[in-house]
């Protein structure tokens, strides 16, 4: 059973699908959804820990991963619904920092791990190519609760005929910014923003050339 939930396929499947929602999702339910799948998401990536690869992460340290999970869900719930709305700063703030913590110290050990692949398989590339989209993610988070503490850190240059919200903006800017596409559409304002965006940018062409090239230079199929 585990073998299954852990498979490189359906984590890097249930990121996509994530993205997917983020990006087009209309209502509070579905971004709640959204966080649901990435909260999921990454408690798969760490049961690959430990199920896996049990130096990467210790039984207690995926404990406490799980326990931030479940409190990022929590405040999840209390901040879309608004149900203490003297705390919605809060709640924002908490829940980001919880998401960009857990799936940082995810991404870094999947990057250390890949790094030290001397064979290759299939699975192993479809992990690599899932740390890659959770470059995006992470920074998507940060646009988002900076985008809602402060809307003028951003600017929309092409008018719409339908109102984005800010979860779909943060999750489409930053996968604009990672692939270093720029259409050109939206661009921060806000100068801490700015040094995100060039951060990001910096960190998705660096990962392509050093982690995916090394691996894929590395690629063999099983026998």
């Amino acid at each position: 059973m585990l073998d299954r939930l852990t498979d490189s396929y359906l984590i890097l499947l249930l990121t996509v699908v994530s993205i997917i929602i983020a990006i087009v999702g209309e209502n509070t339910v579905q971004l709640l959804c959204v966080n649901i799948l990435f909260l999921l998401t990454m408690s798969l990536i760490s049961l690959r820990g430990v199920y896996k690869h049990n130096h990467i992460y210790s039984h207690r340290s995926l404990k406490i991963i799980f326990f931030l999970i479940s409190t990022a869900f929590i405040s999840d719930v209390f901040l879309y619904f608004n149900w203490v709305p003297n705390l919605k700063t809060f709640f924002l703030v908490y829940t980001g920092l919880i998401k960009i913590g857990v799936f940082g110290y995810g991404w870094l050990t999947t990057v250390k791990l890949l790094s030290h692949r001397s064979k290759v398989t299939n699975q192993t590339i479809i992990l690599a190519i899932t740390a890659y989209l959770f470059i995006g993610i992470i920074c998507s988070f940060i646009y988002f609760t900076i985008w809602q503490i402060d809307p003028q850190a951003f600017h929309i240059n092409v008018p719409r005929e339908y109102e984005l919200k800010p979860w779909n903006l943060a999750m489409y800017f930053s996968l604009i910014t990672l692939t270093t596409v720029g259409y050109g559409d939206i661009f921060p304002i806000g100068k801490w923003v700015m040094v995100l965006a060039n951060f990001e940018a910096m960190a998705g062409a660096i990962y392509l050339t050093v982690i995916v090239a090394r691996l894929v230079s590395l690629y063999s199929t099983p026998e």
